[in-house]
């Protein structure tokens, strides 16, 4: 189950590319600003819209993987693969 929940998240990854890339991008100006001592709340704001608009993308991408797959195991292995691939995105119920 596993591999097949990394081989569905990788496929969106990779369709997603841009929006994955976006995300990154903006997080890692916000840091860099915010370590100049230059804080930007407009770029704290942009970077937190990408990073939901990825995590909106995998946990509707987790729905219909745990629904074909089985319910709360499949849910269970996305949610692990995605932490091992994308620590800093949460997906889980909790964040839904």
């Amino acid at each position: 189950m596993l591999s097949r929940a990394a081989s569905a998240i990788r496929e969106y990854a990779d369709a997603h590319a841009t929006l994955f890339e976006r995300a990154e991008r903006l997080r890692e100006k916000a840091e860099r600003l915010e370590r100049a001592g230059t804080p930007s709340e407009s770029a704290r704001n942009r970077a937190e819209r990408a990073r939901r608009e990825v995590e909106a993308g995998l946990a509707a991408l987790r729905a219909t993987f745990a629904g074909s797959i089985g319910g709360r195991e499949g849910r269970r292995a996305f949610d692990r693969e995605v932490e091992r691939r994308y620590p800093k995105l949460e997906v889980s119920d909790q964040s839904l």
